[in-house]
């Protein structure tokens, strides 16, 4: 590691540490340089006196103490199972479920601030939805409530599971639909509840081999 305040937070050279740390000096303006040195310029003198002082002026305890306010708290995990597909149309301004299986995939459980926010894509009514704690290597179902646009076409939106501080969390999700007019769906099930005609019957019927010649 370099000491000419290139020194990445994170990143110290344990050995250099070491060697700080059992140096017996009691002077306290050394004390601030080397944790100056060590952690670089944007470790002001007023900071590193700050911590050094918390901590007794014990050097490698100060720096642990800076390390640990400074340095941003590892986000859970997660990666996506299954996606529920919405295999029908639905009618404009119709409300609707979208679902999918997530795994927690870190070491760590999943707290109980993390949110499911749509992220992009079409407006699909959808609303911040709380995402229950869950332990590493468990899977669970979430399931939020979204509303069809007001006009026919197909719509993509994107969610992402999110931290208190609305970091994203994990893989991406998603969710598909169509939106078709309540006319075009009524006459959608009017075609498909006619009868088969007698002739498109006879053509399948011939289609068909007899049950003799079946092996």
């Amino acid at each position: 590691m370099d000491v000419d305040g290139s020194a990445v937070p994170g990143e110290i050279d344990q050995n250099l540490l070491l060697q700080f740390s059992c140096m017996n000096t009691t002077d306290r303006d050394e004390l601030i340089s080397q944790m100056q040195r060590l952690l670089g310029p944007s470790l002001n003198y007023n900071t590193a006196s700050f911590f050094l002082d918390m901590s007794n002026w014990n050097l490698q305890a100060a720096i642990c103490c800076y390390l640990d306010y400074n340095l941003p708290p590892k986000l859970p995990s997660m990666s996506l199972k299954a996606a529920q597909t919405q295999e029908s149309a639905v009618s404009p301004g119709t409300s609707f479920e979208q679902s999918w299986s997530i795994a927690n995939t870190g070491t760590e459980g999943w707290p109980g601030s993390c949110r499911l926010i749509q992220a992009g894509g079409d407006p699909l009514g959808a609303t911040s939805l709380y995402v229950p704690p869950l332990l590493p290597g468990h899977s669970t179902t979430v399931t939020m409530k979204l509303v069809a646009p007001s006009t026919p076409g197909t719509f993509r939106g994107y969610f992402h599971l999110v931290s208190d501080k609305g970091e994203q969390i994990g893989d991406p999700l998603w969710a598909i639909i169509k939106v078709e007019s309540e006319e075009t769906m009524a006459l959608a099930e009017q075609l498909a509840a006619l009868p088969i005609p007698s002739s498109r019957l006879e053509e399948q019927s011939q289609a068909s081999p007899p049950d003799d010649q079946m092996c």
